[in-house]
């Protein structure tokens, strides 16, 4: 009876555990592009656990307009803050696996190259990084979507200097 009573808490325990485990695999994904520096950009993450991240769009005018005088080329502006907001938004999770949105098809390796370098400049492991399609009835795309339109809060609010610091300090 003991022995049995013993391996039905285990049993339990086993499955409290599951429950209270979140996959270490997160969904991310992006409302209002950063492209559009007249819109403000959030980028949320979602895995049970959900955070999200915005930038305003005064801060994005002011990032291009000094990204242009700091780097070359332009057309890259685009890919390295996006990268650089993710990096933000999980660089202090405990994350396995990532599944960005493909928000920006055809540069899913420029993204990947510049998140792996981003992990490395701060000696941290990378997760494993890939893109699909995340949908619009993902937790990460529902955040995401909410704190755009102002129905919840963003976790962090992201600077202009918080990437600039991030791409080009020490860089």
């Amino acid at each position: 009876m003991e022995l049995g009573h013993c391996l039905e808490q285990l049993g339990q325990l086993e499955q409290l555990e599951q429950l209270l485990c979140v996959s270490m695999k997160y969904q991310i994904d992006q409302s209002g592009k950063v492209e559009d520096t007249n819109r403000l950009t959030i980028v949320a993450f979602a895995n049970g656990k959900i955070k999200s991240l915005k930038i305003s769009a005064v801060e994005k005018q002011t990032l291009v307009r000094t990204m242009r005088a700091l780097d070359y080329p332009e057309k890259i502006f685009i890919y390295k803050i996006f990268a650089a907001l993710i990096f933000l938004l999980i660089k202090n999770e405990k994350i396995e696996e990532v599944v960005i949105d493909k928000e920006y098809p055809g540069h899913k390796a420029t993204i990947k190259n510049l998140l792996l370098n981003l992990f490395r400049r701060v000696s941290k492991d990378a997760p494993i990084i890939d893109f699909d399609n995340i949908g619009k009835k993902s937790a990460a795309h529902k955040t995401a979507w909410e704190v755009f339109q102002g129905k919840r809060e963003a976790d962090m609010v992201v600077k202009a200097n918080d990437i600039i610091n991030l791409l080009y300090k020490n860089a």
